[in-house]
């Protein structure tokens, strides 16, 4: 929020109420003033951050990845496709890898703010992936995320600090918007795998 933001807000709370004050009495002026709040509450909800997600990685740093996946990764071509993708053939030891699953839930249990069932299921994906992976050769630590895919990297990236982020869909899942919007905030470089 820019400095200039807050007197504009009040200005547009007060301004309308003042109008309607002086060319309809107190009824049309209460009513004015009533409308700019809730024409300003919309707007309010409306606006989405679009700040930039994470650090812009230091050159000399150690590769770190952060894989988002939004499937398990358990056969063969898949886990070939993804080392492929992300270059983990001769994976060196300083290469941090963190593997991220987003707890995808159903309409009625968000409505009933139960997780649980989402969080288990993000749990058995990431154990299928990981063990896919550690059979691979490939070692990696895993976390499950919050619902929206965006979200869910921005989290991660507050205490995992990625050179690279690495997004694995289907090419029957389209995240909406996510993979625009990932590509356009993120500072590490970003790259969606997309597989049959």
């Amino acid at each position: 929020m820019k400095s200039w933001h807050p007197p504009l807000i009040l200005l547009a709370m007060i301004l309308p109420a003042v109008i309607g004050f002086a060319l309809g009495g107190p009824g049309f002026g209460i009513m004015l003033a009533g409308f700019s709040l809730v024409g300003l509450v919309i707007i309010a909800a409306k606006v989405i951050p679009n700040d930039p997600i994470g650090r812009t990685p230091h050159p000399e740093l150690e590769r770190r990845l952060l894989v988002v996946a939004t499937f398990p990764i358990e056969d063969g071509p898949t886990i070939q496709r993804v080392a492929d993708e992300v270059h983990l053939g001769g994976v060196e030891p300083e290469t941090e890898i963190r593997l991220l699953t987003p707890a995808v839930n159903t309409f009625l249990s968000r409505w009933a703010t139960d997780l649980r069932a989402a969080r288990e299921r993000a749990q058995r994906d990431l154990v299928i992936s990981l063990a896919s992976l550690t059979l691979a050769g490939v070692d990696a630590s895993a976390e499950a995320g919050d619902e929206d895919l965006v979200q869910a990297v921005e989290d991660q990236l507050r205490s995992y600090d990625a050179t690279e982020v690495f997004l694995v869909t289907r090419s029957s899942e389209r995240p909406d918007g996510a993979i625009e919007d990932l590509r356009e905030r993120l500072r590490p470089p970003f790259r969606h795998v997309e597989l049959p």
